[in-house]
């Protein structure tokens, strides 16, 4: 039997959770880095109230953990993976009337619930995004292209907000955070939002975010069509990690899109080595002519 426990409060479902998943802090970094966020406001992502969850098993064990926060996908995790304890979670969030955009997880726990949720709630699966998930202890020696890093200042938040939208339109599947340049100002203001120029030009863009106790993610990592092939972004990442690692984190890992073989190809080239899948799908209700892809 297991039992299914929906959290009000996001310091108290960190409190629960965050020990078991810092256990892995690569494997477990969206969910761990979104809980995380939470617990310091849980507004961090929107007005609207984070969906929290944990599933315990007869010996108090956590089996399975989700978080959402619309209207983005949920995040699911089970690690090692039990269905039987996703088969409880997606029970309590039909009987719970809860409506999910998609999932997102390491693969195998994602594809067990994008099929767990269309058997049960009668909506169709599709996967938008197939994710690698890197890490990195060490920069390789590399050849770096005119230019260099600047650390982002607030007159700057304004371009950056527009250029990470491009971005999110670009490359990134399913819903979009809205452009607005005060969400990036902490993040500026802690030194974590970065910039490659050449020439007095910004011709790439990248940040580090959702900081744990042992490592960070590298993000928005972004080059304007007119500057790729130039090895810019590479040079960027490089540097942000550098700049990380000496801060005293462990651990830099980011996601790479598995359909971009060009960003999988440099950042390997940085240092970073795969550690996981995740499989993104999204929900819908439309039953005829669905592309489903398990």
């Amino acid at each position: 039997m297991f039992k299914v426990e929906f959290f009000e409060d996001s310091s108290a479902f960190f409190e629960h959770a965050g020990e078991e998943w810092e256990k892995d802090e690569t494997r477990n970094s969206l969910i761990l880095g979104i809980a995380s966020q939470l617990k310091q406001n849980s507004q961090a992502y929107g007005e609207q109230s984070p969906l929290m969850a944990l599933v315990n098993g007869d010996d108090g064990q956590i089996c399975a953990s989700a978080v959402m926060t619309p209207p983005f996908p949920m995040i699911v995790q089970s690690d090692p993976l039990s269905i039987a304890a996703l088969e409880a979670l997606a029970d309590s969030l039909v009987k719970k009337d809860v409506t999910l955009a998609g999932v997102n997880g390491l693969k195998e726990t994602s594809d067990v619930f994008a099929q767990l949720w269309k058997e049960k709630s009668g909506q169709q699966a599709r996967i938008l995004t197939r994710l690698r998930s890197y890490e990195l202890r060490k920069v390789e020696e590399l050849d770096y292209p005119p230019g260099n890093l600047r650390v982002a200042k607030e007159s700057d938040a304004a371009m950056a907000a527009e250029w990470l939208r491009v971005m999110a339109e670009e490359a990134v599947a399913g819903p979009h955070p809205p452009s607005n340049p005060e969400r990036l100002l902490p993040g500026i203001r802690a030194e974590r939002i970065f910039f490659w120029e050449d020439e007095g030009q910004i011709v790439s863009i990248g940040m580090a975010n959702r900081p744990l106790a042992h490592s960070i993610n590298v993000t928005g990592v972004y080059t304007p069509p007119s500057f790729r092939r130039r090895g810019y972004a590479r040079a960027l990442v490089a540097e942000i990690s550098k700049r990380m690692l000496a801060q005293g984190y462990e651990i830099v890992h980011l996601f790479t899109d598995l359909a971009n073989p060009t960003s999988n190809k440099i950042y390997q080239e940085i240092g970073f080595r795969p550690v996981c899948d995740y499989h993104q799908y999204e929900f819908f209700d439309q039953a005829v002519n669905a592309v489903q892809d398990f």
